[in-house]
């Protein structure tokens, strides 16, 4: 019944959505962010919505350099939308220049204007200047449809840099009346960053009415507070599991917004986010030295292999725990840098890639040094290298002190490199213990403290002695959907309702 109701809907109500995104995966990538505008769309066009996305060409000046060579290196043709978009800023005219490509059957647009799209895609700190790149994203969005005769009927705006849009939407003189009948989704993927910064001359700039500079509007201690804005003034506000959509709604995980959040909980969804499993797929990875399958696991030992060799060590059956990631606190740090010298006695080896904070850096590269045998440290970030160590380490370490949904543990599940994770946020809704059954896939802990973290990683160890049930775990996780196809039709469900 609910099927037949939902392809029923999509038939009568087929929706013209436009995505409205800083980052877009592989062009302009910093995190999930990116991964999921550049996957969703597809998804939600196989569902049956025209979906289109906008998001900026950086680093590009008349056409060349930047965004638009990386989308021309990936044989994407690209065509420059004949009229520019303009927009107000402080009542003068920006003149921006529009790109048209298809990447996966979705229309996507880049839009130049050097003076505001460099090479850096976020600002050191957050000021009433520092945001003008993504006031003039947000307003392009509007002003897009004279360039491209194209309306949607839904903006799909994503974090803090898009949220000037909704706000806009809701309490712009101009735009809150020529958009009568288009409305605004949010999605939330992390509330950590929130866009807050005084007022100065933010309204003047972007024409919105100071008005909603109120605890009822953007308003927050005195600051604007742009993610807090798009919550109360868009119509749908999606996060990104069903987990941390419980979490940011109390005291501990709501960052200062979790009573803004409760107000707006009827309006609020938790949707689990996917991957890419065409990308991520060890069957097809050319980035990887030997191809394999849930069915025939011959060529993950042959890749494990080469990541011993990579790391200059002697294969000696321990097992190998690694971790891909940004090398922030968010992530776990705190709790992995005092533990060294125990990681170190363990019993296993552990492999790092990542860049991020000096301190972790520093860190990791002491514990390199003293420990040559247990501790490798890949600094920076190679994406070669990342598909290898995914595919070639036995398990993947996320002790996240919050994890909205998380990527990695899924990309690791899809190649049988079993994960040992925090149980926060979308780790929780994806990470299944094996003392839960027959349908595990991992090893969680739930308190963020350093023994915790320790006896995870002792269960996870004595687990890999037994080699049959650690086969049937990696098998688990490779066959578990994390397609984006439930996702999609659950995004549908949302933009035909509101």
């Amino acid at each position: 019944m609910a099927t037949k109701k939902t392809s029923e809907s999509k038939e009568k109500n087929v929706k013209k959505i436009l995505y409205v995104s800083s980052e877009i995966a592989p062009f302009s990538k910093i995190g999930g962010l990116g991964d999921v505008v550049g996957s969703l769309p597809a998804a939600i066009c196989k569902a049956g919505a025209d979906v289109r996305v906008l998001t900026p060409a950086y680093g590009a000046a008349n056409g060349k350099g930047g965004v638009l060579d990386t989308v021309r290196s990936l044989k994407n043709s690209l065509r420059k939308v004949t009229l520019p978009v303009v927009v107000a800023l402080g009542g003068i005219p920006v003149y921006c220049t529009i790109y048209e490509t298809e990447i996966d059957g979705v229309i996507t647009w880049f839009i130049e204007c050097p003076d505001f799209f460099s090479e850096t895609i976020y600002p050191f700190s957050v000021d009433s200047y520092s945001i003008r790149p993504f006031i003039l994203l947000s307003l392009a969005a509007l002003e897009l449809y004279r360039a491209v005769k194209w309306v949607p009927d839904v903006f799909h705006c994503h974090d803090w840099p898009t949220a000037i849009l909704p706000i806009a939407l809701e309490w712009h003189n101009h735009y809150s009346q020529l958009y009568n009948h288009s409305k605004s989704v949010f999605t939330i993927h992390n509330l950590a960053h929130q866009g807050v910064f005084k007022p100065e001359d933010f309204f003047y700039q972007t024409g919105i009415d100071k008005n909603c500079f109120n605890p009822n509007g953007i308003e927050f201690y005195n600051s604007i507070n742009l993610l807090k804005g798009a919550i109360i003034a868009c119509k749908s506000i999606t996060t990104v599991s069903p987990n941390y959509a419980s979490e940011i709604q109390t005291y501990e995980g709501g960052v200062g917004l979790d009573g803004v959040l409760r107000t707006h909980s009827a309006k609020l969804t938790g949707i689990l986010n996917g991957i890419d499993v065409d990308y991520w797929n060890p069957e097809t990875d050319k980035s990887i030295v030997s191809p394999y399958s849930a069915d025939d696991l011959s060529g993950k030992r042959i890749n494990r292999s080469e990541l011993i060799k990579k790391c200059s060590w002697e294969d000696d059956d321990r097992p190998l725990v690694v971790c891909v990631s940004r090398l922030v606190e968010q992530k776990g740090f705190d709790l992995i840098l005092p533990v060294i010298p125990r990681l170190a006695e363990s019993g296993a080896r552990f492999i790092f890639l990542g860049s991020g904070s000096s301190n972790i850096e520093d860190g990791l590269s002491y514990a390199q040094q003293i420990h040559l045998d247990e501790i490798k440290f890949f600094k920076g970030y190679d994406e070669e290298l990342a598909h290898l160590i995914y595919s070639g380490g036995d398990m993947f370490l996320m002790p996240s002190l919050f994890e909205p949904c998380g990527l990695s543990q899924m990309i690791s599940m899809r190649y049988g490199t079993v994960p040992i994770a925090r149980a926060v946020g979308g780790l929780a809704d994806t990470v299944i213990d094996v003392d839960s059954g027959n349908s595990s896939n991992g090893f969680l802990f739930h308190y963020y403290a350093q023994d915790s973290m320790m006896r995870a990683i002792a269960r996870a160890i004595d687990f890999f002695a037994d080699n049959a049930k650690w086969v049937e775990l990696m098998k688990r996780g490779m066959l578990t959907d994390f397609t984006w196809n439930r996702s999609a039709l659950s995004y549908l469900d949302i933009y035909n309702r509101i």
